[in-house]
């Protein structure tokens, strides 16, 4: 959550117990609030939790209720300017004619409570047989009771709105199981704050799961404009012995004009044009090095995750193939992060 800077992030399949939850908050304190619902009665199967960044959302103000324990919970925290974001995470069942069940008690157990502006999590079904490979239509019950509440709390599927072409998948059995794979995990927003959305992505979780990280980046409609700010250092161009011998070697260099400038001083030839000429030449040179230097894992990554969404939308590959290519490639990607 650091790396990625994720402000809130929805974990499904938790089996955690109060006690569990409890040890969790003590131990990531100063940097995470995990809010969990568990099953009562079947507390090693089922769990559901939100996660807060604490550096990045009010998270000692945020409120929550459960709404199917140990399958949905609702947690509402300030957004900006007075205003709140509610957010409904959910882990539904597998079995289609539970999964349906599941949406019309979630509807009815959020009557009189703050509308979700997101809902997010595994859902266990797609919308849309292309969300599946092979190509398969879901149980008709399930989807058509989570189109009503999709539409009774007006929210919309952010990622294919954005992708309404792309084929991607979050989640994959082995090449043993068949290697079927589907788009089940999936984030759902408010029509309102959809268009102040962005970096919708599928993407490698980086820890061994069969299911893939969806996020996205929803800004307020009130916020300013923010440019990409001034260049940094690149923290890893710090320990590389050529930038640090170069800008050593440069540095006395300036040492020994600014020396000699005190007796031969001009309007061009003087410390503070001296000292400019020193920074201007080091970070020319700094850029320059970081351009050639970045690691090689990201360029694999970023290989990996190109090549497999040519594949993945390819159709003149058959389905098979791309099911067993798919699942090789994302295990490359997972084992180069």
């Amino acid at each position: 959550m650091k790396e990625k800077k994720i402000g809130i992030l929805a974990v499904q399949e938790t089996h955690l117990s109060k006690v569990d939850e409890t040890s969790l908050n003590e131990t990531f304190n100063k940097r995470l609030k995990i809010i969990s619902s568990s099953d009562p009665e079947h507390g090693n199967a089922k769990g559901v939790a939100i996660v807060l960044n604490k550096d990045l959302t009010s998270s000692q103000e945020a409120t929550h209720k459960e709404i199917i324990p140990g399958r949905a919970i609702l947690v509402q925290l300030p957004w900006t300017k007075g205003e709140k974001i509610t957010i409904l995470a959910v882990y539904a069942p597998n079995e289609p004619s539970k999964n349906g069940a599941f949406w019309e008690e979630i509807q009815t157990n959020l009557t009189g409570l703050p509308t979700p502006d997101v809902l997010l999590g595994d859902f266990n079904i797609v919308e849309d047989a292309l969300d599946r490979l092979p190509p398969k239509q879901d149980n008709e019950h399930a989807t058509v009771a989570l189109m009503r509440l999709k539409l009774s709390l007006d929210l919309r599927d952010g990622w294919r709105a954005e992708n309404p072409d792309l084929l991607a998948y979050t989640f994959a059995q082995s090449s043993a199981q068949g290697g079927r794979q589907s788009r089940i995990d999936r984030i759902y927003i408010s029509e309102n704050i959809l268009p102040f959305s962005k970096d919708w992505t599928i993407e490698p979780a980086g820890i061994a799961t069969d299911h893939q990280l969806t996020s996205a980046r929803i800004s307020d409609v009130r916020m300013p404009f923010v440019g990409r700010g001034r260049w940094t250092l690149p923290l890893f161009i710090l320990k590389d012995k050529d930038v640090k011998d170069r800008i050593i070697d440069m540095g006395r260099t300036m040492q020994l004009d600014i020396e000699n400038s005190l007796s031969n001083r001009s309007t061009t030839h003087n410390p503070q044009t001296i000292f400019k000429n020193f920074k201007d030449t080091a970070i020319k040179f700094c850029r320059d090095k970081a351009r050639t230097s970045i690691p090689k894992i990201q360029n694999r990554i970023k290989s990996l995750k190109s090549d497999l969404k040519a594949y993945l939308n390819d159709q003149s590959i058959p389905e098979e193939e791309r099911r067993l290519k798919r699942n090789d490639m994302r295990t490359d990607t997972i084992t180069s992060q």
